[in-house]
């Protein structure tokens, strides 16, 4: 099986820099869920945030309906980085370890532990960090998705 798994904030929104966070800032975005809509398989939110916050702010952003299951600290009662957080994480959404799994974030920590799950590990964050734990490194949450989704275009082909 194939687990798309993605963080939620500075991950699937940014913020301008030095902005405090308001969910007034967060709009609609139609090109973000249709990109999401096109993944084949499992989309899955794994966020230290809260989840009523997990929930408010994908309403806002109107990508709430893309995601078969939402995972936040107190769903699960630990934060990522935490060996803990990812074990259950991988319990509720009854991964296992042959499964592949794409793992987005913008924390470089939180993909340096998701590797030790086998885990595709893709970056997204303004600045480049250069680690043999991060696959992949994006600015933003779009252009890493066109880039798996042409991808899989062109396996298929």
């Amino acid at each position: 099986m194939l687990y798309w798994i993605f963080d939620l904030d500075l991950t699937l929104y940014q913020l301008p820099n030095n902005t405090e966070f308001s969910y007034d800032l967060l709009l609609n975005d139609d090109h973000l869920a249709y990109l999401l809509s096109t993944l084949p398989c499992k989309r899955l939110l794994f966020t230290n945030g809260t989840y009523n916050h997990a929930l408010t702010s994908l309403k806002k952003i109107s990508i709430g309906d893309k995601f078969h299951n939402i995972e936040a600290r107190d769903t699960i009662n630990s934060l990522k980085p935490s060996p803990t957080s990812f074990n259950t994480f991988i319990a509720k959404n009854n991964i296992f370890y042959k499964d592949k799994c794409v793992f987005f974030d913008d924390m470089p920590e939180n993909l340096i532990s998701s590797k030790n799950f086998n885990w595709i590990t893709v970056l997204i964050n303004k600045k480049n960090h250069t680690h043999e734990y991060i696959d992949f490194w994006f600015p933003n949450i779009y252009l890493a998705l066109n880039f798996f989704l042409c991808k899989i275009q062109n396996n298929t082909k």
